[in-house]
């Protein structure tokens, strides 16, 4: 049997089991009838524990005549089933593989020895990774709070409606990325992504991401893999900082010598990696004023398009597979019109079957959304972006024209905001109306959890763009048949990319500011979890070797 065979491992330290309705149910000893009790305190199907020895058994009487026997075990689980962690149950990971190369750096005399990263999105959390596992002291600052702050401030956006613009979808703990369906592929070509991967699986994320050719994690385990890396690192001597927001960057003699940050401290240091996500506009604007090199880009916008996930099985299955067979069905769709027709591509983005609609947002007044999904990818509705690339003025400087990529953003955003109803409610429309360009019928089924009102998203969003997506919807129906006429267009699509890439220094990798490194999407160098951790992988490489080292294979 290989590793990716093998069962996985738990401990269990109590496994409670109620006696009371045993009494009367069948004779039967109860040690050997464990198999339910153990699943549902695991979150998975009774047939997927595969068996158990027992360690101890006791009687609890604290509450007769309510009994309760209590159980310490060690119990065995199929590969691949997705166990919910907690106090009291353990996975036995296999550790990641040594032999990899990122393990056995040649490290330079002139490494750094301390460094301040600022973000714990996959770029950040990535570069603290390496550099810690290699004896750097690492400090990683963030402006939103660990996952389990974090996930009550969501909870508390989710009931009251208010905004907590540090921590939210896109701030916190394992960055915008936490929340999502966690696609782990990517068109890289990148040495390091072994490396990555069995950093990830050892955070516990699925071991089948090592072989599945699409493989995803899921927003249910991200947020307990980003505390796990967390606590690694903390175990190397890594140090964290929540509720830190870094406003500016400490300039001295030409040099980066640390940050300053919102509330007027400062934190001084010989290296500074920045990893700010493309939502961090406020200290991207502060970063440009610094003079630093840049070069405008294009980037998308768009809006979320959501069917119910049986019309997206049935257009590429042709039938409806049972979940456990083929899982929900997802698409990756381009749409190319004639060059001489003038109307721009579309891509599908961030699809996500079995999931729901996101508002993706962390400043008051503005909305914008984003996908995510469990690992399970149970929810019925299946959701992606619909993103065109946006045009850049290339007769402005580059940095006046990536000011006014952000300039646009902003303004959509807040046309969303109150095309909602100011409330975080989203603007919604049939994508039958939004090809015919009317009004048409209220949108009457939506994952997105703060409730969806009428909406213009044809509007809403710029002329050539909403032109790029009719043509993008009739395209898309004819290799998902029922695409156009069963979905409904939800929000905005606002942020997907960067305006603008940060240049570096080919010899070593700095920001055009020596001591500054900037790293993954908000820098113009990721697209998503996979791309943005290789980034960070990749500076931190540079670091610790004294040699630029090569994306590429």
């Amino acid at each position: 049997m290989s590793a990716n065979d093998a069962p996985l491992a738990v401990a269990i330290d109590e496994l409670q089991v109620p006696l009371g309705p045993l009494l009367n149910g069948p004779r039967q000893g109860l040690d050997q009838h464990l198999h339910e009790p153990i699943a549902r305190l695991l979150g998975i199907a009774a047939d997927d524990v595969l068996g158990y020895d027992l360690e101890r058994r006791s009687i609890d009487a604290r509450r007769k005549p309510d009994l309760i026997m209590c159980y310490r075990l060690h119990a065995r689980v199929r590969p691949g089933a997705v166990v919910r962690e907690s106090t009291g149950v353990r996975v036995a990971t296999p550790p990641p593989n040594p032999a990899e190369a990122l393990y056995h750096l040649p490290l330079s005399d002139q490494r750094p020895r301390q460094v301040v990263i600022v973000g714990t999105g996959p770029a950040g959390i990535m570069a603290a990774y390496l550099l810690a596992l290699h004896g750097t002291q690492v400090l990683v600052l963030d402006r939103g709070y660990d996952v389990d702050r974090r996930h009550e401030h969501i909870e508390t956006f989710h009931r009251d409606r208010i905004l907590n613009p540090d921590s939210n979808y896109l701030y916190g703990e394992g960055g915008a990325g936490t929340y999502s369906d966690g696609k782990l592929y990517t068109r890289v070509k990148d040495r390091r992504m072994r490396f990555l991967l069995e950093a990830f699986v050892a955070a516990r994320a699925p071991r089948h991401i090592l072989w599945h050719h699409h493989p995803h994690i899921g927003s249910d385990i991200l947020p307990h893999m980003a505390r796990r890396l967390r606590q690694k690192i903390e175990e190397w001597g890594g140090s964290f900082r929540w509720g830190v927001e870094v406003s500016d960057i400490l300039v001295e003699g030409g040099r980066c010598r640390g940050v300053r940050c919102a509330d007027g401290s400062t934190i001084e240091s010989d290296v500074t990696l920045i990893a700010p996500g493309h939502s961090a506009r406020d200290l991207l604007r502060r970063l440009i004023a610094h003079n630093l090199e840049i070069k405008a880009k294009g980037f998308q916008l768009g809006c979320r398009v959501e069917h119910p996930q049986d019309i997206i099985d049935q257009g590429r299955y042709g039938v409806s597979l049972p979940r456990w067979l083929g899982g929900a069905a997802e698409y990756n769709l381009v749409s190319r019109p004639p060059p001489r027709s003038g109307i721009a591509s579309t891509t599908t983005f961030c699809m996500c079957p079995g999931g729901e609609i996101i508002a993706a947002t962390s400043d008051h007044g503005h909305l914008s959304t984003n996908g995510m999904s469990e690992h399970g990818r149970g929810s019925g509705m299946a959701n992606a972006g619909l993103i065109v690339n946006q045009p850049i003025d290339r007769s402005l400087p580059a940095h006046e024209a990536a000011l006014a990529g952000f300039a646009l953003i902003d303004q959509l955003e807040a046309a969303a905001f109150q095309a909602g109803g100011g409330d975080y409610s989203c603007p919604a429309q049939t994508t039958t109306a939004f090809l015919r360009a009317e009004a048409g019928k209220p949108v009457e089924r939506s994952s997105y959890r703060l409730g969806v009102v009428p909406g213009r998203i044809d509007r809403l969003l710029p002329t050539a763009t909403s032109e790029a997506l009719r043509a993008a919807l009739r395209h898309y129906d004819k290799q998902v048949p029922g695409f156009a006429r069963h979905g409904h267009l939800v929000g905005l699509e606002t942020r997907v990319s960067s305006p603008l890439r940060f240049e570096r220094r080919p010899d070593t990798l700095e920001s055009t500011l020596s001591g500054l490194y900037l790293a993954g999407e908000g820098a113009g160098y990721a697209g998503g979890i996979v791309s943005a951790g290789l980034d960070g992988l990749r500076l931190a490489e540079t670091m610790l070797t004294g040699v630029p080292q090569r994306r590429e294979k």
